[in-house]
């Protein structure tokens, strides 16, 4: 599992793969903040975690 936390809200998204992180952290940046955000900068952010 992996995690970034969002800098402008400090939201959490969460993803098990690359794929699937930056899937969700784009979704909420377009819904939130109306960013469509950097893949690089997503995986670059990206923190592993225990389940």
């Amino acid at each position: 599992m992996k995690e970034v936390i969002c800098p402008a809200c400090g939201a959490l998204v969460e993803g098990e793969t690359d794929d699937e992180l930056y899937v969700a952290a784009r979704e909420h940046t377009l819904d939130a903040h109306h960013y469509d955000i950097p893949r690089e900068h997503v995986i670059a952010s990206a923190v592993e975690v225990d389940q």
